[in-house]
């Protein structure tokens, strides 16, 4: 397959939340760890608010520990997650710092949530949505228009708009060129297409991650790009 693309940058802008971070199940799920009575009587748009008032009648860091070890899961010790929450009473941004890359969208929705119950301790945590209009150039990239943007190929048509000092270039240069690209769940924490043509021609590609990652999209207007998605190993490379 050779894929060719026409990226226009349509925006990019600091936000402070991603969408389907949490849900009404979340805080369900939060409130019986909690032991709070009556959670099935709770009104959906009441669910929050009880949940802080639950969270704020317990000790800080064992709150910010409730929340970590329920979106974490078994990912981490709890001894890792006591670091994390130090990281977070200490100011910093383990969403973009944790040595492990596929922990950092859900410590940026724990980050989101904590500010949100003790906005005077945690701060307010921010990432980057990026818009793209995507022109394709041939048939191959109108196929890949018309289905839902995996991560290999959303780091990859970053990845050809960004400079070889990019830290996404400086870290992944040879996942990038290659068949396969396993880290990019980690990279793109959420990305969708909208608005695209019925035969594919084009689409608008919304992209959320943090700043660590598409902050070297900040200058750039547009450029062509050969993105694609990862191939099985047995597949030929064509010739252009």
């Amino acid at each position: 397959m050779q894929t060719k693309f026409h990226v226009t940058v349509i925006g990019l802008k600091k936000i402070y939340d991603m969408p389907d971070t949490w849900c009404d199940d979340d805080y369900r799920s939060l409130m019986t760890q909690l032991e709070v009575e009556d959670i099935d009587e709770m009104a959906a748009g009441e669910l929050l608010d009880y949940l802080f008032m639950a969270l704020q009648d317990i000790e800080i860091e064992e709150a910010a520990d409730l929340v970590l070890a329920h979106k974490l899961q078994k990912s981490v010790s709890a001894g890792v997650r006591q670091n994390i929450v130090q990281d977070f009473l200490l100011g910093q941004r383990p969403w973009e710092e944790a040595s492990d890359i596929t922990l950092h969208a859900r410590l940026f929705a724990v980050a989101v949530l904590l500010n949100k119950a003790f906005p005077k301790t945690f701060g307010r945590p921010d990432m980057i949505l990026l818009s793209l209009q995507l022109q394709a150039q041939n048939a191959d990239s109108k196929q890949l228009l018309l289905e839902p943007p995996e991560a290999a190929f959303v780091a990859r048509l970053l990845a050809d708009g960004m400079d070889e000092n990019s830290i996404l270039e400086r870290l992944f240069d040879e996942q990038i060129a290659a068949k396969s690209f396993p880290e990019a769940e980690g990279i793109i924490w959420q990305a969708d297409f909208s608005d695209q043509a019925a035969d594919g021609s084009s689409a608008l590609l919304t992209v959320y991650s943090s700043a660590h990652w598409l902050g070297s999209m900040g200058d750039v207007e547009e450029y062509d790009s050969r993105a694609y998605n990862d191939r099985e190993e047995d597949d030929d490379d064509d010739d252009d």
